[in-house]
């Protein structure tokens, strides 16, 4: 998968940003771009998560701060949201960052 072409907007976005001055969502999204790898893992654990069961997990927003996610099923495709801090679900532009902020939560749980 080339993930450039998968997400365009996300790339077109992050790969215009100096990585000294960003956040870490846009730090994680930009290291998915460089090591396709690294996303693969983190998508495949988001969804190994949703398949056994979990009705939401959580990722770390912009703000740094606990959120939750939720995947619904529309028609044999999936659809990620994500809560905002008024407790209404939005659905990102791309998935890449619902993956982003799942990963940012791995990562300070030890696990990615």
């Amino acid at each position: 998968m080339v993930l450039s072409k998968t997400f365009p907007k996300t790339f077109k976005y992050v790969d215009s940003l100096d990585v000294s001055y960003c956040d870490l969502l846009d730090k994680t999204a930009k290291d998915f771009f460089n090591d396709e790898n690294y996303y693969d893992r983190a998508a495949q654990a988001i969804r190994r998560r949703f398949v056994r069961g979990a009705e939401f997990v959580y990722g770390i927003d912009r703000g740094n701060k606990r959120t939750k996610i939720k995947r619904v099923s529309d028609g044999g495709k999936f659809r990620y949201f994500i809560e905002g801090n008024d407790g209404n679900w939005s659905q990102p532009d791309e998935r890449i960052w619902v993956v982003a902020m799942y990963a940012l939560w791995q990562k300070t749980k030890g696990k990615i």
